[in-house]
């Protein structure tokens, strides 16, 4: 695994690629020419898109193999486990791994990685409680009651919290590659897994739920390793004493409040429509429209590869430069991805999954149309964050949330589960509204930009 070491960034800076970390100073003589001409630059600019798409494409490849070899009522109890703990785990997070991008990236910032890893610690504790409470109540209500999904399901939820919040810091300290590549190597591990348990008969949701936790393990020991090599700050810095760290810690998660109610919001926009279904429909319907919604994601490949790093930039830099480069292209590029899973998914669907999933294409297209608006939304509000605005997230969640309970279960009522895709195309459009409306008062008030030759 390559570990590349991200220069550090100056307040003023012209962006020259979309996935670098290394810009370049307004100031000064322009940079000389370096050798590849065009075709360095534009290759790494797809790599973080890249390492997404590897990603989804594993993950992909996960949620359909055990789709079949489990089929729909064992697949809805999965899904249904793992969508419960990842809302468990984002309440419990309290926002902190989304500040972590901006805390872990400022200039003269006082979080280290070892304070960092201090606090996901301490937000483990009542993250178990809250997992074997208010989890594991919503679970058994949700799926088919089978008690034997307990265990597994707690062990799962508490490796999680950890992958999640050391994700995030590592996007916060720059290292977006490395990050993307422990979760594919931890996706890929799962999928090996989960196809051994098959080929030994023994594989069922909780022991694909163990899989998965032994894999989070193996993320979060290579997740701890990198970071220590990443953060060059902390080695030179003294070790606080419990009451700086405890006043730190506060004021970092007072700041955190309003990126728990984006986070935990957007993540109830994008798995609530499962529990919608859950409440009005079956287990097995779910786990026919979760096939749908797992090929649907690929298309959010640009925007989840590269909002941690536009929100970075953009605190770095203090303009939207980064984000008037990226915009369109990111929508671009999850247009045409849209567009191509919604045809190709029509073949992939029966074949892979065999003819008990055949509803599914029905409402595959639908979700991937849904893609475009989500971008939209998650590139804006990742602008936003990088100027320390994380209520432009947490108010487009709220709203997005607001509006999908009740334009799923009329969509049900109406169109069966094409209906929830719809609803869920609404909720986006008005996610991305309200993102962009903020974003466009931000862009009022922040100075222009000078030019190059300004600048000179």
């Amino acid at each position: 695994m390559m570990l590349h070491d991200p220069a550090t960034t100056r307040r003023r800076t012209i962006v020259t690629s979309v996935s670098g970390d290394v810009t370049a100073p307004l100031g000064g003589a322009p940079p000389a020419p370096q050798p590849g001409g065009r075709l360095r630059p534009l290759l790494r600019g797809l790599q973080l898109p890249a390492w997404s798409a590897a990603q989804m494409a594993v993950q992909m490849g996960v949620a359909l193999l055990s789709a079949r070899w489990l089929g729909p009522g064992d697949r809805g109890d999965l899904v249904l486990a793992t969508t419960v703990a990842t809302l468990v785990l984002l309440v419990s997070s309290l926002g902190a791994g989304q500040a972590s991008h901006v805390v872990l990236a400022e200039p003269g910032r006082w979080w280290t990685w070892p304070r960092y890893l201090g606090l996901a610690g301490l937000l483990t504790v009542p993250h178990v409680v809250l997992s074997a409470t208010l989890g594991i109540a919503v679970l058994l209500r949700l799926s088919t009651g089978d008690t034997t999904i307990v265990v597994p399901f707690l062990v799962y939820s508490a490796t999680a919290l950890s992958v999640h919040l050391l994700r995030e810091g590592l996007h916060g300290l720059g290292w977006h590659r490395t990050t993307m590549a422990i979760d594919v190597t931890a996706a890929s591990m799962q999928l090996l897994l989960i196809a051994g348990l098959h080929a030994a008969g023994a594989l069922s949701p909780g022991t694909a739920l163990y899989a998965g936790a032994v894999c989070y393990a193996g993320a979060i020991t290579a997740q701890v390793l990198v970071g220590r090599i990443a953060d060059a700050a902390s080695r030179t810095r003294p070790r606080a004493g419990l009451a700086e760290w405890w006043g730190e810690a506060k004021a970092f998660l007072m700041m955190s409040r309003a990126a728990l109610v984006a986070v935990l919001g957007t993540s109830f926009v994008v798995i609530g429509d499962r529990l919608v279904l859950a409440t009005l429909g079956s287990p097995e319907e779910v786990g026919i429209y979760a096939a749908a919604s797992s090929l649907a994601q690929i298309s959010w490949v640009a925007p989840v590869a590269l909002a941690p790093m536009l929100t970075r930039r953009t605190a770095a830099s203090g303009t939207f430069d980064a984000w008037r480069q990226m915009y369109l292209r990111v929508l671009g590029l999850t247009a045409v991805l849209a567009v191509g899973v919604a045809i190709a998914g029509w073949f992939v669907i029966p074949f892979l999954l065999g003819d008990t999933f055949t509803p599914a294409r029905d409402v595959l297209p639908v979700l991937c149309l849904a893609a475009v608006p989500y971008a939209s939304y998650h590139v804006d509000s990742a602008a936003c964050a990088g100027l320390r605005d994380l209520r432009t997230g947490a108010l487009g969640a709220l709203v997005g949330c607001i509006a999908l309970v009740p334009t799923t279960a009329v969509g049900y009522l109406v169109l069966d589960t094409v209906g929830i895709g719809c609803g869920v195309v609404l909720a986006y459009v008005v996610m991305a509204a309200v993102a962009r409306a903020r974003l466009t008062r931000h862009g009022e008030t922040l100075p222009a930009t000078p030019s190059p030759v300004e600048a000179s």
